[in-house]
């Protein structure tokens, strides 16, 4: 799916507010069956003129008290052939394709409705609904339950029966309707299966012994993990995408709610420019933010070392696989890789790649020096394709590797909390690279709560927080709380996802009321329920007492009952 996204610049008076496309697909074999990969692109500009009337205080709103409603998992499940449902307009009943189970299959479906199941069910709770379909060409569909869209999902095309699955529906006790959206009448379906879910009752969101992967990592990267990680599975983190240069959407946010967002996400698209202001610009509303008691986190649309022009593949002809080499760079200070470079053993793409990741650590370095620490997502939504560095799983490790070592060990980067967002499993770094995993979610139908994505997060690694990086439509905290989508943090895009040319604030994909109630309750972390840095350090400082006490008490333990022995 290619998404809306904005790459912009700021002006003393005026800022430029550049929607380009930015992809968030999930390989088809990975993705979630809950979400709607619509495969539109879409650009837009915003203008927003700087306000300089006095502008009245943020509304002080009440804090909701949000709690889950616990739903007992009851084992059930039933499979009805599609042939025995009510059938009118174009569809009809169909034996000629092979593989087919019972008496045969439904064919000529063309419109919602004209094919419907009635499924019975026990009781509230989660179920999976599960189609058997074939297809000779690649279409997009969409299931549906009572009329209401579930999720849509794209046939293979092959021409065989095959399994398209909706995962972690909420379905109240009673009889429903089962249909489907399909504009291409060529797809048959054999059978549906309505299956009981235990995924949401069994979910965990333990963390065995969770430590930044870079060994060397200051205490304040260490406290601010450990303060994420605790408060894991119980609150959510809210962050917000800011316009580069400005703190434009997380004000409007505090305007709105009254709330400031936990976290700020900038971008360091510009560090690697001949001109780098945008990017030091930046770095200011960053300190700006961090001295107010926020978290800093930044984000790299890494533009064509070569030409500087774009961070896109389709408007790049840069070959990263051309970059790798099996020369041990990493460590290597430039002058040292410009030699293997003359001496043809790297190529022109493989220098400019590490002077690139050589620029904007220099800009990193300067949030270290002030002890900031980061939150620090590069080279993200990869397995899509839509970015340079997303031309193949192995170009793309390789890539990883190279900014993540480079980053650590040549510049001592210690202040960096590493989050890996490639969206696919075959393309994950391992836990040894990374310290948190996380997707993003577009064009979902409603303001779900992201569960499966969240599942299939936790099924790549179980020792890592799992984050919402990016959205459109911010989730509401009371079907995150039902669903226990208990993300580390959610961060909504900004540009036109939260306001208008005006610079007023926009309900096209996030209602006011909703933003206000994520913003305001018991669950959800703004910048005011954040413990300062200091404090973290403290309380990271009585965690490892009290394990080292533990340690030695077990092992004192452990000795006298060998004694008795």
């Amino acid at each position: 799916m290619l998404i809306k996204k904005r790459l912009c610049l700021c002006t003393a008076l005026t800022m430029a507010v550049c929607l380009a496309a930015c992809g968030s697909d999930i390989k088809k074999d990975d993705i979630p069956s809950s979400v709607n990969t619509d495969e539109s692109s879409q650009t837009q500009t915003t203008t927003v003129t700087t306000v300089t009337t006095p502008e009245p205080p943020p509304p002080r709103l009440e804090q909701a008290e949000i709690t889950g409603s616990e739903l007992e998992y009851t084992p059930f499940t039933q499979t009805i052939q599609a042939e025995s449902a009510k059938l009118s307009g174009d569809a009809k009943k169909a034996d000629r394709r092979e593989g087919f189970s019972g008496e045969g299959y439904v064919t000529g479906i063309s419109a919602q409705g004209q094919w419907q199941l009635e499924f019975d069910l026990p009781r509230d709770q989660y179920y999976n609904v599960s189609l058997a379909a074939a297809c000779d060409s690649k279409n997009k569909n969409a299931v549906t339950a009572d009329g209401k869209r579930l999720s849509s999902f794209t046939f293979t095309g092959n021409g065989h029966f095959e399994i398209i699955t909706v995962k972690n529906i909420y379905l109240e006790k009673g009889r429903h309707t089962v249909s489907i959206e399909i504009p291409d009448p060529s797809a048959d379906i054999d059978y549906c299966t309505v299956t009981a879910s235990e995924d949401i009752s069994k979910i965990s969101f333990a963390l065995d012994k969770p430590a930044l992967s870079n060994k060397n990592a200051d205490e304040n990267a260490q406290a601010l993990y450990s303060y994420m990680c605790s408060v894991y599975g119980k609150n959510i983190l809210l962050a917000q995408h800011d316009t580069i240069g400005t703190l434009a959407e997380s004000q409007l946010i505090c305007k709105t709610t009254g709330k400031r967002p936990a976290i700020r996400f900038g971008d360091l698209m510009n560090a690697a420019d001949r001109d780098s202001s945008p990017c030091d610009n930046d770095l200011e509303c960053a300190e700006k933010f961090s001295s107010m008691g926020g978290i800093v986190a930044y984000m790299w649309h890494w533009k064509d070392p070569l030409s500087k022009k774009s961070s896109y593949a389709s408007e790049t002809d840069f070959d990263l696989s051309k970059a790798v080499t099996k020369e041990d760079i990493s460590l290597l200070p430039i002058s040292d890789i410009e030699k293997l470079k003359s001496q043809g053993k790297i190529s022109g793409e493989c220098l400019e790649i590490v002077k690139d990741i050589d620029a904007v650590s220099q800009k990193l370095l300067k949030l270290q020096s002030k002890g900031i620490p980061v939150i620090w997502r590069p080279l993200h939504e990869a397995s899509n394709g839509y970015f340079w560095w997303g031309k193949d799983a192995a170009s793309y490790k390789w890539l990883w590797e190279l900014v993540y070592k480079r980053q650590t060990g040549f510049h001592k980067l210690n202040n960096l909390i590493w989050v890996w967002s490639a969206q696919n499993a075959s393309w994950y770094v391992g836990d040894s690279m990374c310290d948190i995993i996380s997707c993003d979610i577009y064009k979902n139908d409603s303001p779900g709560s992201g569960i499966n994505n969240l599942l299939f997060l936790q099924s790549i690694s179980r020792k890592k927080p799992a984050a919402m990086t990016e959205c459109d439509v911010m989730p509401t905290i009371r079907s995150m709380v039902n669903e226990k989508a208990y993300w580390s943090f959610v961060g909504q895009w900004g540009g036109s996802y939260l306001m208008k040319q005006d610079g007023s604030f926009s309900q096209e994909f996030t209602s006011e009321k909703d933003l206000q109630l994520i913003y305001n309750n018991n669950v959800t972390l703004t910048m005011d329920k954040l413990p300062s840095l200091s404090q973290m350090k403290q309380d990271l400082a009585r965690a490892k007492e009290k394990e080292k006490a533990d340690l030695e008490a077990k092992e004192k333990a452990e000795k006298e009952s060998k004694k008795t022995e």
